[in-house]
């Protein structure tokens, strides 16, 4: 049997992110094997072990986001606290943290110190607005929503109705993004020796999302044809009610998706109707449009429409609850869901990891820590002798 190698293995991170965006991607480089060192705050910890529900004192949401992390709770207000920091960052091989500008330096934790002691440190942070600019100036606070805002992704439903955040959540891709900026540092790190600033932020990761539809925004006054097969998905509604639920509709890679699904729904060639037969006329006419094609769906199940449908090259699905989809065989297949012992708040499930390697797999070593539950362990790896690890915790240093 072979024995699974960690792809990260003897990649130390030194991590002070926070709540969900850091969070999320260092989640993914410890389940490669990265010894990802969770710095939170004594007696309270990373702000989401704020949020409940809980399962005997630990926080589901915090237990989402941080297995195979080890915590160090430590007080980084303590000269030794920052002794013990300093020690790391000679050890490590990454630095994150997505506080507010001027946090770090207060610390004496700022890239420009940090990378003199260690040069071949990958300093790496995520932050709300960006580097520089107007809304970094003023020290504004960031967060998912406002991003979401500034950078276009509130939609309006309805005329008379306020608009609604869109998308998911800035901070995920923002993670995900802060990974790839410090795999490609690790990369470059192996040619030139150097460790470097890796950077990243809500806003800009929120406004790049909208890659499709940017460069027509950008250069609204330039289209000379208007036309393709965007004018039909325009015209035909996502969503739609069967007798059971609802099925989702992917109106693209069709040349003439409209004839494709009246056709296939047994509604005859509605382009041929003089109410639809030109894509100009199925945006003016696109709600009687819909009507027609929501009455016929509500006279099967969605089960019974996903049969008829597929085999016909339609592409759609059922629409489910995140409660429906944990019970969906692909998710199961592609091992989404993953359960973990936990030593007191017993078995946990958990999401799984998008990414896989087949050569160099995520394994599941840890599951998630109690506050400070390895700061001795950790603070020991640095050589502190077990006097002085209890004194430091008699004087408050870490719990």
């Amino acid at each position: 049997m072979t024995e699974t190698i960690n792809a990260l293995e003897g990649i130390r991170i030194i991590d002070f992110s926070h709540v969900y965006q850091g969070p999320v991607g260092m989640q993914i480089l410890a389940d490669f094997g990265a010894d990802v060192i969770k710095i939170e705050r004594p007696g309270s910890g990373d702000w989401s072990r704020a949020w409940g529900p809980y399962v005997d004192g630990m926080s589901l949401p915090y237990a989402s986001l941080n297995r195979n992390k080890r915590s160090l709770a430590l007080n980084l207000k303590h000269e030794k606290g920052i002794e013990i920091i300093l020690k790391l960052v000679e050890t490590a091989d990454v630095l994150v943290h997505n506080f507010r500008p001027g946090v770090m330096a207060r610390l004496g934790l700022d890239y420009e110190t940090v990378h003199a002691l260690n040069p071949r440190l990958i300093y790496a942070l995520s932050s709300g607005w960006g580097d520089v600019g107007p809304y970094v100036e003023r020290s504004r606070g960031g967060h998912d929503m406002l991003a979401r805002a500034e950078a276009g992704w509130f939609e309006t439903l309805s005329p008379n109705e306020l608009p609604v955040p869109a998308g998911i959540s800035a901070d995920y891709p923002a993670g995900l993004t802060l990974v790839q900026g410090i795999l490609i540092a690790l990369l470059a790190r192996a040619k030139t020796g150097e460790g470097q600033l890796v950077t990243t932020d809500l806003l800009s990761v929120a406004f790049h999302a909208r890659t499709w539809d940017s460069a027509t925004v950008f250069n609204a006054d330039r289209p000379q044809d208007d036309s393709g097969i965007g004018v039909t998905e325009a015209a035909i509604k996502k969503s739609f009610r069967t007798q059971d639920g609802m099925i989702e509709l992917s109106p693209v890679f069709s040349a003439n998706f409209l004839k494709d699904i009246s056709t296939a729904m047994n509604l005859g060639d509605l382009c041929a109707d003089p109410r639809f037969d030109t894509v100009e006329k199925q945006l003016v006419n696109s709600d009687e449009l819909n009507g027609i094609i929501a009455a016929r769906f509500l006279t099967k199940t969605t089960n019974e429409w996903l049969a008829t449908l597929e085999p016909q090259g339609i592409l759609c699905g059922r629409i489910n609850t995140f409660e429906e989809a944990t019970q969906d065989p692909q998710i199961a297949a592609n091992e989404m869901i993953i359960e973990m012992e936990h030593p007191r708040a017993g078995r946990l499930r958990l999401l799984g990891t998008p990414l896989r390697l087949y050569g160099t797999p995520a394994t599941f070593r840890q599951p998630p820590a109690y506050l400070g539950e390895q700061s001795a362990e950790v603070i020991a790896d640095l050589g502190y002798s077990p006097k002085e690890i209890d004194a430091m915790r008699d004087e408050g240093v870490f719990e």
